[in-house]
């Protein structure tokens, strides 16, 4: 492909600036990891209670984000993200002025639903600024900006812990927000991004976005809560029956639609289902790193929180590094065969984690992390890349919303996975050791083993991932 042919627009550029740094602002929430400590002494909760930060962000986030795609691509993209900063500015805002806890977890909803509406606009902003050829490189830009936010955020919350309390994390995301809606007007308007759809009578479909969003954040809130009230709790019990009954109700709804927010016969299109699964494993098995690392720097190491956010942002800086060469690397390498190759890395990368103990040189801790990011970062873009490209462009709302919720069932469930599992192995090892709950060599020695689950878990995929064709194109191509 010649330089000529890969070209992109300045006014293109414009926009992937803008809605890779939109990205990366919805990221930045990484940076509230390290304040959990300092949130729970502030509200007087419990430690267990911190869950529920997590949780109400990601469900409102993973629930709203198909009907916020769908809605972006009828009413128009540039619009949707505007309302998204607006609430992100809002939602941020309630979190740094929160007195109660409540309090504090209702503006949490609100953030969650300013997420969804800017991831559920910002992916189909990018493939709908430039033309077919040129999406694997402007894709590749997008993942960079996300990554860096991820990068960035354990650092910066690190600095601000230091130099001030824990309501920093947000205030410091405040006129950023407003600063990129001042931005959204430089974006120009993509030729499917209007009024063009709800004019010509065709239906919105809310009705089965809405359901297939609420269907996957009860199963999610079910699995989050399995390890913790126990599998036959009553929450984790009514959970996983309304995922069950939603998604049944959903796939009637979409059965009868005259233009469902999902064409089911996607689904029964093999490398698309295959496409959407690895991505829940490679982003699942990933998110071990942010759930059992910052234990491992801080605690068992011994590292600041500074020192410690530095360590734990070499993954996501790698994928940052990662994904706009994996982006030009799809000029020459199919969809298929590059993610197959970004998740071959990934598993070597979380196996080498798991070689990783209390006295391994902080060298070679960083360079498995590194290799985790770079695998997730040369996976992340092509499969990107596929599941845009089979749906139509009118849709392409609908197909980024579509991948992030993906990611977000991947990251629930490899939480929830992980967590049991390092629980398990953690009560064997302190009961073969006979040693205190909080030895150290009883966590690291089930800090290894869960790594080493998931990077198994990770390998195995990669036989799945041989089920798409290696010339693989995406089905508008």
């Amino acid at each position: 492909m010649t330089a000529q042919h890969d070209a992109i627009s300045q006014r293109a550029w414009t926009t992937i600036a803008i809605v890779a740094a939109a990205g990366a602002l919805v990221s930045l929430d990484t940076m509230v990891n390290i304040a959990f400590p300092a949130i729970t002494e502030s509200f007087r909760i419990e430690v267990s209670d911190i869950q529920w930060l997590v949780t109400t962000y990601v469900l409102t986030f993973a629930s709203l984000l198909l009907a916020a795609g769908r809605v972006g691509d009828v009413f128009g993209h540039r619009r949707l993200l505007a309302t998204g900063l607006v609430l992100t500015a809002l939602g941020v805002g309630l979190c740094a002025v929160a007195d109660e806890y409540r309090w504090f977890l209702a503006a949490r909803v609100v953030q969650g639903a300013g997420a969804a509406l800017v991831m559920g606009s910002t992916p189909a902003l990018v493939t709908l600024a430039v033309p077919q050829h040129a999406r694997n490189r402007a894709l590749g830009f997008f993942q960079m900006g996300v990554a860096f936010g991820l990068a960035i955020g354990p650092v910066l919350g690190g600095l601000l812990l230091e130099w001030s309390s824990w309501r920093s994390v947000y205030v410091v995301r405040v006129p950023a927000a407003l600063v990129l809606l001042a931005c959204v007007s430089r974006i120009p308007p993509p030729a499917h991004d209007r009024i063009g759809n709800r004019r010509s009578g065709e239906p919105l479909d809310l009705a089965g976005a809405l359901l297939v969003g609420a269907g996957l954040s009860a199963g999610l809130l079910a699995l989050s809560r399995g390890g913790a009230a126990g599998w036959g709790s009553p929450i984790v019990v009514v959970g996983l029956v309304a995922a069950v009954v939603l998604l049944a109700v959903w796939l009637q709804v979409e059965r009868r639609s005259r233009n469902p927010v999902i064409d089911l016969s996607l689904l029964r299109n093999t490398p698309f289902t295959v496409a959407n699964v690895l991505n829940v494993v490679a982003n699942g098995t990933m998110f071990a790193i942010w759930l059992l690392t910052p234990y491992y720097l801080i605690t068992v190491r011994g590292l600041s929180t500074i020192t410690g956010g530095l360590m734990l942002g070499i993954a996501p800086a790698a994928t940052a590094i990662a994904a706009p060469i994996a982006g030009r690397a799809l000029n020459r390498i199919s969809t298929g065969r590059l993610s197959t190759i970004g998740l071959a890395l990934e598993a070597a990368g979380l196996v080498a984690v798991a070689r990783t103990g209390a006295d391994t040189p902080l060298l070679i801790v960083a360079g498995a992390l590194a290799v985790v990011g770079a695998g997730l970062g040369l996976f992340t873009v092509p499969n990107l890349l596929f599941v845009m490209g089979s749906i139509p462009r009118e849709r392409q709302g609908v197909a980024g919303a579509l991948s992030q919720m993906m990611r977000m069932v991947g990251v629930v469930t490899g939480v929830a996975g992980a967590t049991l599992w390092f629980d398990a192995r953690r009560a064997t090892h302190v009961a073969d050791l006979a040693g205190p709950d909080d030895d150290p060599l009883t966590f690291v020695a089930a800090y290894q083993d869960t790594f080493l689950a998931v990077g198994a878990l990770c390998a195995l995929t990669i036989a799945m991932s041989f089920l798409r064709p290696s010339r693989e194109r995406p089905l508008d191509a």
